[in-house]
């Protein structure tokens, strides 16, 4: 009798939920493979946090921290962080999650109020080599943006990029060409971009684009929280990474605390 390990009936029975999602033309919700032999497992995480304001409109930075620490990664990056006329103003929502969760926060905001800041944030356990702000206002259009950090894994450089992206396709082709612009400084070097897309039509040239430039990527429906159905949420890797596990991750917290459901992801590192 021939026996085969679970490993590989694993990584049998994921490659087929893969296969019969592309054929149905629908990319698949949830992956489950193991890291393959050598390489480090880095956990990490994409969620737009609607500035801590849940479905149930209660201001709730510490259920939104409480969701950050259940899912256990190495670096999460985050959207709509901080007071937008939503939340509390005053409380410093990128120093308050840092404190909350245990990691160190980089903030990005794209909107300064006198009292408040808003934008997006990376979180990370990890040494980070270097960050930077990104810049991905277009025209008049609401000011957008991102964030690029070079994190150590393992001794090793991992470049993670998060961003939200605009609500108009041309402000977004616009967008992704600049990131890509970023990704090219340094073309060698492994990367993560992650975040939230705004795009939910699946032939779009956008994402044609995107899937030229990176190897393989995840999509779970996670939007809207309460009944996802669009797949804004997204993670892209290339540069010798392995995307090994994703999902969204659906619970009864998460279907409050916010309006996207968060997108975690096992990244292989070589």
């Amino acid at each position: 009798m021939i026996r085969f390990s679970r490993e590989r009936i694993e990584r049998f029975a994921s490659a087929l939920k893969a296969r019969r999602a592309r054929r149905r033309g629908r990319p698949p919700d949830v992956r489950r493979a193991p890291v393959p032999e050598g390489m480090a497992a880095l956990g990490i995480a994409s969620w737009n946090i609607h500035s801590c304001v849940g479905l149930d409109a209660r201001f709730a930075p510490d259920r939104i921290a409480e969701v950050i620490r259940s899912l256990d990664v190495d670096v999460i990056g985050l959207q709509e962080v901080g007071w937008h006329h939503r939340g509390e103003v005053g409380l410093d929502q990128f120093e308050y999650l840092g404190k909350a969760t245990g990691l160190t926060p980089y903030a990005a905001p794209t909107k300064h109020h006198a009292r408040a800041h808003y934008g997006n944030a990376l979180l990370t356990r990890l040494p980070v080599l270097s960050v930077r702000p990104l810049d991905l206002c277009v025209g008049r259009r609401e000011p957008r943006g991102g964030i690029e950090a070079v994190l150590a894994v393992n001794g090793n450089p991992v470049r993670v990029i998060a961003a939200h992206l605009g609500l108009d396709p041309w402000e977004r082709a616009n967008q992704i060409a600049r990131i890509l612009a970023v990704v090219d400084e340094r073309p060698d070097l492994p990367t993560v971009f992650m975040g939230d897309f705004n795009e939910w039509t699946p032939t779009s040239p956008r994402l044609r684009r995107l899937a030229e430039a990176f190897d393989d990527w995840a999509s779970p429906r996670s939007f809207h929280a309460r009944l996802p159905t669009l797949r804004l949420d997204r993670l892209y890797v290339r540069g010798g990474l392995k995307l090994c596990a994703f999902e969204a991750v659906r619970t009864t917290v998460t279907r409050r605390a916010s309006d996207h459901l968060p997108l975690r992801a096992v990244v292989a590192v070589p």
